[in-house]
Parts: structure tokens; C-alpha cells; sequence
């Protein structure tokens, strides 16, 4: 699963999303700055509510319903085509969004021995190597949101078994307000991966 990925400030995200996509983006009420976001942290993502597309400081994971103290920050998106219901259900149905990141961290099963003497897995960076920002699919409750995952492409298989749910510009629209079935297959969409050099 993920749980880690990188926003670029709030002045690079407002560029990208009216002077490159030409969106109709509301001025956002609130500052914020370049950094990595992990579970629980405040990060802007794109929805549209009030009858305007904006941007919204938001939480990431939804309170667990077996554990208030903690999250769940991953949305698999098969889990809206099963018959038994689930807390995404709603979410998925009227409250998407889109994450705006410059990158996002997937851990592998891959290990390797640090200068202290412990094990740790291999950790990748990927983005969309197409677009300065890459765009993943979201979904909202309030003053919270989850990352939507799906099955990996050949570029992420090897390393994890989930991928995040990305969007291109071309199908940001449907995303937020059609249907999203055929967004579920994600093998076509291109991903630059690399390592990340470890520190300990």
C-alpha cells in the first residue's frame, strides 16, 4: 500500500492546474508548502463542491471503524463493484477528488542490510513522466480523504502488488463527475520508477 507521497507547494499546483490544464480553479483560501505527506497528514486535493472546482486541506485516512486512533489511507477501488457494502461506497459515488503530487513511495519486498546492521525493504519513486505533476485518484468524507489503488501494471507488478489509481488530464473530468469504470485498468499508463538511495 502506499503510504507516502510528495506535494509541490500550493503556487506550483495552482500553475499546473489553470495555466497547463486550463481548469476554472477557485482561489484556494489557505497556504501551503512543498513536502511529504505520510497518513494523517494535511495535504490540498481538487474536488469540485459549491458548484466550483477547488482545492480543499484535508486529512489523509478515514477513521477506522475498528480503531478510532488509527487510518485507513488506501481505497481499493474493486471493493465499489462488490455486493456487500462498505464504508467507501458513498465516497465513491458522490465525493471524489484528485491528489496533486510531484511523486509517490512504494515499498517492495526487496531488502537490504543498512550501516547499522539492520534489515530494511527497498523503497521506489514513481511518478507520471508525462506530466510535471502526476495526479492520483481520491476519494472524501468530510474533512478526510483515502488514496484509491488498483491492480499494478507491468512497471509496478515487480515491486508491490497494489498501484495508486493514477489520472491523466484527458480523464480528470470523469474521474470527478462520470463513470470511472474504465479507469479501473491502469496497464496503459506510463510510470518512471527509481530506487531510493538509502540513507541509513
Amino acid at each position: 500500500m502506499c503510504n507516502q507521497f510528495h506535494i509541490p507547494n500550493l503556487a506550483t499546483i495552482q500553475k499546473y492546474l489553470k495555466s497547463d490544464l486550463d481548469l476554472p480553479l477557485a482561489t484556494p483560501d489557505f497556504k501551503s508548502d512543498s513536502e511529504n505527506i505520510f497518513p494523517k497528514g494535511i495535504a490540498p486535493v481538487l474536488l469540485f463542491k459549491d458548484d466550483k472546482l477547488q482545492l480543499k486541506q484535508k486529512s489523509w485516512g478515514f477513521t477506522s471503524p475498528f480503531d478510532p486512533k488509527k487510518v485507513i489511507f488506501n481505497a481499493r477501488i474493486e471493493r465499489f463493484y462488490e455486493t456487500k457494502p462498505s464504508m467507501w461506497d458513498k465516497s465513491f459515488e458522490k465525493e471524489r477528488c484528485i491528489i496533486i503530487s510531484d511523486y509517490f513511495f512504494e515499498t517492495s519486498k526487496e531488502t537490504y542490510l543498512g550501516k547499522n546492521g539492520k534489515t530494511y525493504r527497498q523503497k521506489y519513486r514513481f511518478d507520471n513522466p508525462n506530466q510535471p505533476l502526476t495526479m492520483i485518484a481520491g476519494i472524501y468524507k468530510k474533512d478526510q480523504f483515502s488514496m484509491v489503488t488498483t491492480e499494478p501494471n507491468s512497471i509496478m507488478a515487480p515491486i508491490h502488488n497494489r498501484m495508486p489509481l493514477i489520472i491523466t488530464p484527458s480523464e480528470l473530468r470523469q474521474w470527478l463527475f462520470q463513470n470511472f469504470t474504465s479507469l479501473v485498468n491502469r496497464k496503459n499508463i506510463p510510470l518512471q520508477v527509481e530506487k531510493v538511495i538509502p540513507k541509513n
